[in-house]
């Protein structure tokens, strides 16, 4: 099992639905442990979770991460993750606590981790406690149709993990570009979801290694 002992890490989100692009932007990677693969939603919509194979092909001993945004039957989708080859898997919080619970439950028996994607949640913590249970990893997450009526708050980060008391790896993403990832690590997240600003990026390595200087 790999883990996440040692915060913070920087998550690539690969979104695009491309094969061809996705396999581009992680061979070009930089070695580090510091990275956490993602194979976004709609990467895996249009290729389903074979696509985390292709992944584990290139990078033998990376942690990836499959973002379902689990919804319903949530100890199945688990159990489909890891069946692939994933190190996490990702369960939103807009599901019925019922699902929430037992995607997390299930993630813990099989060895994954389990992460909870609070996009589009008023209250994470409500959530969290009318699920009876706490993943691994919860995200506060802004939508990439959301960027551009909302922000992002450092000040709610640091609430945030201050009540979630070091029982979960607390991370943020949405449109996290260079100065959003030093504020965000600034503010105590231990995992920055980066996306565009290193899968749009020329050089892919470079970005990455902009953010990792960050974490030295």
């Amino acid at each position: 099992m790999r883990t996440l002992k040692n915060p913070p890490y920087l998550q690539v989100a690969l979104d695009t639905p491309d094969i061809d692009e996705t396999i581009r932007v992680v061979k070009a990677l930089p070695e580090s442990e510091k990275i956490i693969i993602e194979a976004g939603t709609p990467l895996i919509k249009k290729y389903g979770c074979g696509v985390i194979a292709t992944m584990r092909e290139i990078r033998k001993d990376s942690f990836i991460t499959a973002d379902l945004k689990t919804l319903d039957v949530g100890a199945l989708e688990a159990k489909i993750a890891h069946e692939a080859g994933a190190d996490a898997a990702v369960v939103s919080g807009l599901a019925f606590p019922l699902t929430i619970k037992d995607f997390i439950g299930e993630a813990r028996k099989i060895g994954i981790y389990s992460s909870i994607d609070m996009m589009n949640v008023s209250d994470p913590l409500k959530v969290l406690r009318e699920a009876h249970a706490m993943p691994d990893i919860i995200l506060l997450h802004r939508g990439i149709d959301s960027e551009s009526t909302s922000k992002h708050s450092w000040d709610y980060l640091k609430k945030f993990k201050a009540k979630v008391k070091g029982k979960a790896l607390v991370g943020v993403g949405g449109g996290i570009d260079l100065e959003l990832a030093k504020e965000s690590l600034a503010s105590g997240a231990d995992i920055v979801i980066v996306g565009r600003y290193v899968t749009k990026s020329n050089d892919v390595a470079s970005s990455v290694q902009s953010i990792l200087k960050l974490m030295r």
